[in-house]
């Protein structure tokens, strides 16, 4: 079985098992936009009788169809105060921007 194939299936099982879910949040994008071709390979109208929703605002999620709902944050900003956390080094100054919802046509 493809991957693709696979992806299906599992988004079809999902559906069957709880027809009252109503939307996704993917992991990241990538997996929000293979939930996406799954329900287009299924028929299923998104957002009308799904909503997907991502993470990670990747370049491809504003290419698919329908473009992908997403969460942006700044992920350098987060990885440098992770990082000083660790070392214990001074976090003065290091307060990034809170994350930020771009919507498009999947949500």
């Amino acid at each position: 079985m493809t991957r693709r194939a696979a992806g299906v299936a599992a988004i079809a099982e999902f559906r069957a098992e709880h027809p009252e879910v109503t939307a996704i949040a993917g992991y990241d994008d990538d997996t929000a936009l293979r939930t996406l071709t799954a329900l287009r390979d299924l028929g299923v109208p998104v957002p009308a009788e799904l909503a997907v929703m991502g993470f990670d605002d990747t370049e491809y999620g504003a290419l698919a169809t329908p473009s992908l709902t997403t969460v942006h944050i700044d992920a350098e900003a987060h990885g440098r105060l992770a990082a000083r956390q660790a070392l214990g080094l001074d976090l003065d100054g290091l307060t990034p921007a809170h994350g930020e919802v771009i919507a498009r046509e999947s949500a």
